[in-house]
């Protein structure tokens, strides 16, 4: 049986970048607690990985006095960071670059008279600080259907959840186009969102299975199933290799491996060996 990794997939820059604040923070620590404002990422053994390490996940109004916080990748609204910052907390911020540059966007157009209408899902914690930016005064859509049911607005400035798909926001903007007298599209997703769906449908055509490795509650990798399920139909979404079932393998030549944004290096590897010891079992008995 051959494995296939599509040609990217795993961990993007923004959460790369907070798991490495960190484990700097807890370096330089000496002894102060480090918890983050949440869970870090959307990927329940890497939250284990840094608890076990010493990094602890917090809420908002649960935070130890005199610790060390990091925001997470997702980001906050900037009400949350000042009251972390006036409650003598030492703050990291671990926000992603294209979430910040959302944020700009979001309080640009918003100043600059546009109804803002977000691309994206409400509750996502990413949204949730973006419409902090621009005190709530914002229309969020996460379907086509929400996009259609939008009043009538004379000046649009739109912008989009990082990790959501390329040709769903190009639809909502259609949509948008038809029911306003001018749109100001932003260009806000991330480019390894974009990478890792390109890869993802590539791949998913040269397959007989596909597994994407990601968090169940993970946006971005139930996002990468859907997408290869376009091509591949056998396409499922595992959190770790345990869930790898030998019967779906029955009659598999080649089987596939994309992985959500916050998932790290270590855990691809693990599906990998486990489909490597599975095929040989295979192989033996047959």
């Amino acid at each position: 049986m051959e494995i296939v990794l599509a040609e990217s997939l795993g961990f993007c820059m923004g959460v790369k970048r907070a798991v490495d604040m960190a484990y700097k923070a807890l370096e330089k620590s000496d002894g102060q607690q480090i918890v983050t404002l949440g869970p870090l990422i959307h990927n329940t053994q890497e939250i284990d990985r840094l608890k076990k390490d010493g990094i602890e996940e917090a809420d908002y109004d649960a935070i130890p006095a005199n610790s060390t916080v990091i925001i997470r990748a997702h980001g906050v609204a900037p009400q949350a960071y000042q009251d972390l910052k006036s409650r003598g907390l030492k703050v990291m911020d671990g926000t992603c670059p294209y979430v910040h540059y959302s944020q700009r966007k979001a309080r640009e157009l918003h100043e600059e008279g546009y109804t803002v209408v977000i691309a994206g899902d409400k509750s996502h914690p990413e949204i949730v600080g973006i419409l902090g930016y621009i005190d709530n005064q914002a229309y969020v859509v996460k379907t086509l259907e929400d996009a259609r049911a939008l009043p009538f607005l004379e000046r649009v400035g739109t912008i989009a959840q990082t990790t959501i798909s390329p040709w769903k926001y190009r639809a909502i903007i259609d949509i948008l186009r038809e029911k306003s007298a001018e749109v100001k599209v932003c260009e806000t997703i991330c480019d390894a969102t974009e990478e890792n769906q390109k890869a993802v449908r590539e791949l998913s055509g040269e397959v007989d299975l596909l597994y994407v490795i990601g968090g169940r509650h993970s946006a971005n990798s139930n996002k990468l199933v859907e997408a290869a399920r376009e091509k591949c139909p056998r396409a499922m979404l595992i959190e770790t290799a345990d869930e790898i079932d030998l019967r779906d393998l029955e009659g598999v030549s080649r089987v596939g491996i994309s992985a959500g944004a916050s998932t790290p290096d270590w855990m691809i590897q693990t599906v990998v060996l486990m489909l490597r010891e599975l095929d040989s079992t295979r192989s033996a008995a047959g």
